[in-house]
């Protein structure tokens, strides 16, 4: 394949001692890529084994 027009500008600038764009990318400085997501009242939001039909498990005697 041939070389793209950006690339042959880059290596150019490379011959001639510029900085390489490579090196300066994907700093996050830490930073975690990830969405937050908001708590949903399915997972997790109500107490196990609570249900409104009032059934409460016999306890072991």
């Amino acid at each position: 394949m041939a070389k793209s027009l950006a690339r042959k500008r880059m290596e150019k600038r490379l011959r001639q001692g510029g900085l390489d764009p490579r090196q300066q990318r994907g700093n996050w400085n830490g930073v975690k890529p990830v969405t937050r997501v908001k708590p949903d009242k399915r997972k997790g939001a109500h107490p196990k084994n609570d249900d409104d039909r009032g059934f409460k498990p016999a306890a072991a005697a």
